[in-house]
């Protein structure tokens, strides 16, 4: 009798949502976003700004990072500069544990990331950056595609000290400045004035900030972190009523309608899985 040796998958790749390249112009801004899949972001050429949750750093060529779900992210064009870059959104069952989710990719990777593009350029039909669908013979190529993107993330290598990344200047002090108030007052129903003051910046100087380290206004943004907050409340079975009324919303009808918008699923879902 032959015995084998087994172990649990440390990364298990389900799929991909989205996959495309980039080269924007030096102002570039990237919408701000949130979504259930992890998606992976790498520079190529230049340099990007990148927001991932309450940090905000920059990435120069051959850097990368992994947005986990449900992480608020967005990115921008960073130091003049004409930036390239690849993004992967893709639903996984495992992924390798990172510490800080921040990498640097040798050249043999950089490859394997052009590889992988190529696969799934000519083996799906694609909408702009989603992926409908294989097309027929391409079942091979993609199923090439997610073995060589598994690999892709078992070899990454993280940066040793990412702190070194972060962007010190006093645009992405405010931020995080503002992200912490926000927070600390996702009960409460506020406008941009009342939260302005709280932060203890003018209402202009608030809405340049995150419109340049989120990508969206204050409003929507104060309103994605309060919807990200009440899932948990549902998963654990709280009323959708209660759950609205808990992060300041005095209408259950109009959270359902926001919900809905940020997240793709009612309130109701969440509280079934």
């Amino acid at each position: 009798m032959y015995s084998f040796v087994s172990i649990p998958k440390l990364v298990d790749v389900r799929g991909f949502c989205t996959a495309f390249e980039d080269h924007p112009e030096p102002n570039f801004i990237f919408r701000g976003e949130t979504h259930e899949m992890y998606e992976l972001v790498i520079v190529l050429g230049g340099s990007m700004g990148i927001t991932a949750g309450s940090n905000s750093f920059i990435l120069n060529e051959g850097a990368a990072v992994l947005h986990p779900p449900m992480e608020f992210h967005s990115l921008r064009s960073a130091k003049g500069t004409l930036p390239h870059f690849v993004v992967f959104s893709f639903l996984a069952d495992t992924v390798p544990s990172y510490r800080k989710r921040v990498f640097v990719l040798s050249e043999e990777e950089r490859l394997r990331v052009c590889r992988i593009l190529d696969l799934l350029v000519t083996s799906t039909d694609r909408k702009d950056f989603h992926l409908l669908n294989v097309i027929k013979g391409g079942e091979k190529k993609y199923e090439r595609a997610i073995r060589e993107f598994e690999i892709l993330l078992l070899n990454l290598n993280e940066v040793e000290n990412p702190d070194v990344l972060t962007v010190g200047t006093t645009g992405s002090r405010n931020y995080q400045q503002a992200q912490a108030v926000l927070k600390a007052n996702l009960h409460r129903s506020l406008n941009t004035e009342e939260l302005a003051a709280l932060c203890h910046m003018s209402p202009s100087l608030l809405k340049k900030t995150f419109s340049r380290y989120a990508g969206v206004g204050v409003m929507e943004y104060f309103r994605t972190q309060k919807i990200l907050a009440a899932i948990p409340y549902l998963r654990n079975g709280q009323s959708v009523s209660e759950t609205a009324l808990r992060f300041g919303f005095s209408d259950a009808g109009y959270f359902s309608t926001v919900f809905h918008k940020i997240t793709g699923h009612t309130p109701s879902y969440y509280r079934e899985h």
